[in-house]
C-alpha cells in the first residue's frame, strides 16, 4: 500500500518555515475545495447574492464552479443597467487564458447583455445569474410579493433561469428554495411532508439537489411536466397555491362554526 501524508506547519516561535511545509497548505486549501465541490455540476456554488440600488446591481461575493475548477469572487461588483424596454441577462463570463507555462488563469467578469447576444467564444464559459426587462420610466425590483411574484417578466429581477450547480448537476437557485420554504412555514394548509421539505431547503447551504427536489414535487404534485427550471418552478408555484387553497378552506370553516339542525 502506497504510504500518504498530510503535513501541517507549527506556527510556533523557534520553528523553521521551509517551503515544503508552505506548499502543503498551498495543496491542501485547493485539494479541499475541488473535494468538497467534485460531485457538484457547473454554475454558481455559495453567495453572489443580487440588489438593485441607485441604478446598479450589486453582487456579493461567491463561488463559482467552471468545469474541475472552483473560481472565487472575493469581491462586491457593481454592475451599471438601463432601461432598454427588452430582456437582459446577467452573465459572469469565465476565460481560460494558458499562455503562461507557470499557471492557468480563469478572468472572469460580469455582462449586462440583450438575451439574443450569441454566446461564448472558445475557452470561454456563461453563466446567467439573473435576466429581467426593464421598461422605461420604470424602477426595477429585487424583492417580491409572493412567490409567483418571482416569474414576473418585466421590471424585476428574475432568477430562474440562473445557473446553479449542485450535487448531481445544475438545479435552481437558493433564493427561489428558500422562499418557497419560508411560504410553506408560514402557511397553515400544507401537510406534514411539506414542512419536512421546508426544513430542507432552509438547511442547504447552496442548491437543494435537483433529484430531492424533483421526487418532492412529483410525490406532491401532479404539474410537474419536466426537470426544466421553468418547470420545477411551476410546479412549485402549483404546491404553493394548493396549500393557500387548503388554508382558506380551513378559515371558512372555522369561521362557520358548527350548525344543529332539528327537524
Amino acid at each position: 500500500m502506497e504510504k500518504q501524508e498530510n503535513r501541517y506547519p507549527l506556527f510556533e516561535g523557534k520553528r523553521v518555515l521551509k517551503k515544503e511545509l508552505l506548499w502543503s497548505l498551498r495543496d491542501y486549501a485547493f485539494s479541499h475545495l475541488q473535494l468538497e465541490y467534485q460531485e457538484y455540476g457547473q454554475g454558481f456554488l455559495q453567495g453572489c447574492g443580487i440588489r438593485v440600488e441607485d441604478g446598479a446591481l450589486l453582487i456579493a461575493p461567491g463561488m463559482v464552479k467552471c468545469g474541475r475548477f472552483i473560481c472565487l469572487l472575493p469581491e462586491e461588483t457593481r454592475i451599471l443597467y438601463e432601461p432598454l424596454n427588452q430582456l437582459q441577462v446577467l452573465r459572469l463570463r469565465i476565460r481560460l487564458d494558458e499562455s503562461c507555462p507557470d499557471y492557468l488563469s480563469y478572468e472572469m467578469n460580469f455582462c449586462l447583455e440583450p438575451s439574443e447576444k450569441r454566446e461564448e467564444k472558445k475557452k470561454e464559459q456563461s453563466f446567467e445569474l439573473c435576466r429581467f426587462h426593464l421598461r422605461k420610466g420604470a424602477r426595477l425590483r429585487d424583492q417580491y410579493t409572493c412567490f409567483a411574484d418571482m416569474g414576473t417578466v418585466y421590471d424585476t429581477v428574475n432568477v430562474i433561469d440562473s445557473d446553479w450547480g449542485g450535487v448531481g448537476g445544475q438545479g435552481l437557485a437558493p433564493d427561489i428554495t428558500r422562499y418557497f420554504a419560508e411560504c410553506i412555514l408560514k402557511a397553515e394548509g400544507g401537510q406534514p411532508e411539506d414542512r419536512m421539505f421546508a426544513y430542507t431547503c432552509l438547511l442547504s447551504p447552496g442548491v437543494v439537489p435537483v433529484g430531492i427536489l424533483e421526487d418532492y414535487l412529483r410525490r406532491r404534485s401532479k404539474r410537474l411536466a419536466g426537470r426544466r427550471r421553468e418547470e420545477l418552478y411551476q410546479a412549485m408555484c402549483a404546491v404553493i397555491e394548493e396549500i393557500s387553497q387548503g388554508e382558506r378552506s380551513a378559515g371558512r370553516e372555522e369561521k362557520g362554526g358548527r350548525r344543529i339542525l332539528v327537524d
